[in-house]
């Protein structure tokens, strides 16, 4: 390039220069890219459409099908403007932006009921112009949400990372069905989860619920900012707990802190799991009292029980089982499943790092979510929940008859426990707090359901499920069901203060009445009125609104193509990025010409009621592993560890030590406690 005399030489080259005509440097032909670009707009992975397309070349000589890769499969995707649905445009901000204008188009129906995005300034709800809150609602969770709004529902908050590349977490309103299971009620994507960020989310959803949420069992982690909010928007929840897992998981990580073998760790925390699992407030009271003593003496554990006294001594109605009882919440590892499922179903277990692919994904799963609550509403559907009520009707029929009491016909009877000491009251409900006379988790063979009667033991009175005490009840006597359905009931907002004992439970989760949450002037109104009909709107977010006509598409286009059209005439910029936009629309519908035929289902010839032939199998033929022994493991207690541990802790059981200083002796299976100080 010459700029003085102002010419431009070129050299053309008619042969390949450097290189010979091979194979490596061929592109593929307009056939191969239009066939290739049909199987794409099946919405074939890419996995898949490379294997198909490398076996589709030829098995003598090699080909460019054979070298195909996934770049070859982007470009075509690009060309073609095959999409997944969730890249508006190439910028990750900007496809955010028109995803948000598109969803908006939908007017009432919008799923984005708050955005803010970085740069902008909202000063109403107090968040800083690098904040980024986007804030998920559809009318399908909203009548969902109005359905299963109920006094003392179950709601849990939690948040989640590592969807997205710029660390914008997603925090989840979850509430739990009445099949046991997690419904979504809302979602919000925020650069930071705090409680200014917290308090305007819950603030955009108390304005589109329209139902008041005041009256609920608000669960979360152990962190305040929820609750804090939640307090502040709502009002304070009439219970607050914090989820045994995340307590569990907390005590397991601190276990360092005690500075001794593994035979100490494991003992130390099966004493705590005891502590927790004490169903008389008094006794715990004193148990933890003669716990504290105890690890505060000993130089190896008094680092574990500073840490223990800092957090939880203060404030057992968050962690003990004995306030909790009788609310039937478990934990909130639906939200942990929920988020689990986005990330390693609808995300394939990768790292995303657009924040429009994040969305997307969140969207198939909300669909899938709602697909589901309509399985519920009109078929069934079967759930753990009714599997653990089957196995505990199995373990009631065995039961011995002798065991079982009649106290008042049809009303109360007393069971038995494993211990002859205890005693378990069953009763029949008066009411239930649903129209039909039985809800979804129910025993079929008994004819009841987890409403109908009540139980003082610990597996009822911590879980949504029948306990085997009722199970035989049920069996043995069939009781004559009185009790009347209700479309509303207002149940008792406290745990009874009554004993429960623990027969059938190893594990169960927490409730607690808060009375150390401060309470806030409750800000924010409720702007819906109109109750929605779930079926309705799950049908209308699932579906097409309009008909399969081809005048009705065709009109539906015109309109587009006149603002287009608009758009184009003012500038001349937008109008070149329509015609580019254009061509790839059309070189899409050239793809979707080119679609491969479905196979077809092949006729059966066999029978219907044809058995099955055997199977081939595998089978494992490797040595199991040697186990530890129990009292090395840090695991949950069974009930004889339990009695002996909270029996050691008053200085009742035998303490030995061993010849050598320093070291302790810990047979906890055993007939004694072997260590100085019985935690």
């Amino acid at each position: 390039m010459d700029f003085v005399a102002g010419e431009i030489r070129v050299t053309y080259y008619s042969q390949h220069a450097g290189h010979q005509h091979d194979i490596a440097h061929q592109r593929l032909s307009r056939d191969q890219r239009a066939h290739v670009a049909g199987l794409l707009s099946l919405g074939i992975h890419y996995d898949d459409v490379l294997d198909r397309v490398q076996l589709s070349g030829h098995s003598t000589h090699l080909s460019r099908l054979h070298l195909i890769n996934k770049q070859d499969l982007k470009n075509i995707a690009r060309d073609y403007n095959i999409s997944k649905g969730e890249r508006f445009c190439q910028n990750d901000a900007d496809s955010v932006a028109a995803w948000v204008e598109a969803n908006r188009q939908d007017g009432d129906r919008c799923l984005v009921r708050y955005v803010k995005f970085q740069g902008d300034v909202d000063e109403d709800r107090h968040l800083r112009a690098d904040d980024f809150c986007l804030v998920i609602i559809s009318e399908a969770q909203i009548a969902g949400l109005q359905q299963l709004n109920r006094p003392s529902c179950e709601v849990a908050m939690d948040s989640t990372h590592g969807t997205n590349a710029y660390d914008f977490q997603l925090t989840t309103l979850m509430l739990v069905d009445e099949n046991g299971e997690g419904f979504p009620a809302a979602f919000c994507f925020s650069n930071r989860v705090d409680e200014i960020v917290m308090h305007a989310f819950l603030c955009v959803c108390k304005e589109n619920f329209g139902v008041a949420m005041n009256d609920v069992v608000f669960m979360s982690d152990d962190a305040e900012v929820y609750a804090n909010a939640w307090t502040r928007v709502m009002g304070q929840p009439v219970h607050r707990l914090l989820c045994t897992w995340h307590i569990d998981r907390a005590w397991r990580k601190n276990m360092s802190k005690v500075k001794g073998d593994s035979i100490l760790k494991a003992t130390i925390y099966k004493t705590l799991r005891a502590l927790m699992e004490i169903t008389d407030r008094d006794v715990f009271a004193q148990k933890l009292t003669e716990f504290m003593e105890s690890a505060m003496a000993d130089e190896k554990t008094v680092q574990f029980a500073e840490y223990f006294n800092r957090e939880y001594v203060s404030r057992p109605q968050l962690w003990a089982y004995c306030y909790r009882l009788g609310l039937h919440v478990h934990h909130n590892m639906h939200l942990e499943a929920l988020h689990r499922v986005l990330k390693h179903v609808h995300m394939n277990g990768r790292k995303v790092r657009r924040m429009d692919s994040c969305i997307h994904a969140l969207m198939r799963l909300l669909r899938m979510k709602m697909r589901d609550r309509l399985q519920k509403l009109h078929k069934g559907k079967w759930t753990r929940h009714l599997h653990g009520i089957r196995i505990r009707h199995k373990k009631g029929l065995s039961m011995d008859s002798r065991v079982i009491t009649e106290v008042m016909p049809n009303q109360s009877y007393a069971v038995q426990g494993r211990d002859l000491t205890v005693a378990y009251m069953v009763e029949q409900s008066d009411s239930v707090p649903h129209e039909n006379s039985i809800c979804p988790l129910q025993c079929k063979q008994c004819g009841i359901c987890i409403h109908t009667f009540v139980c003082n033991c610990v597996d009822f009175g911590l879980r949504n499920t029948i306990c085997k005490h009722i199970h035989a009840v049920v069996s043995r006597f069939s009781p004559v069901i009185s009790a009347t359905p209700m479309s509303e009931v207002h149940l008792d907002q406290s745990p009874s203060h009554q004993t429960m004992h623990d027969d059938a439970a190893d594990d169960a989760d927490c409730v607690l009445e808060d009375d150390n949450v401060i309470t806030e002037e409750v800000i924010g109104t409720t702007t819906r009125i109109v109750r929605l009909n779930e079926t309705t709107e799950i049908l209308s977010s699932l579906g097409n609104t309009c008909s399969d006509t081809v005048d009705t598409y065709i009109r539906e286009a015109e309109v587009y193509w006149s603002a287009i059209r608009g758009e184009m005439m003012a500038d001349a910029n937008i109008a070149a990025a329509a015609c580019e936009q254009l061509k790839r629309v059309m070189a899409y519908l050239s793809a979707l010409k080119q679609q491969p035929q479905l196979p077809q289902l092949a006729n059966a010839s066999e029978p219907a009621n044809k058995k099955a032939e055997k199977q081939r199998f595998f089978t494992s033929t490797k040595k199991p592993h040697k186990k530890r022994k129990p009292e090395a493991t840090i695991s949950k207690p069974d009930t004889r560890e339990k009695a002996l541990l909270l029996q050691s802790l008053s200085g009742e059981v035998e303490v030995v030590s061993r010849s050598y200083d320093g070291d302790h002796d810990y047979d906890v299976c055993g007939s004694r406690v072997a260590f100085e100080h019985s935690y």
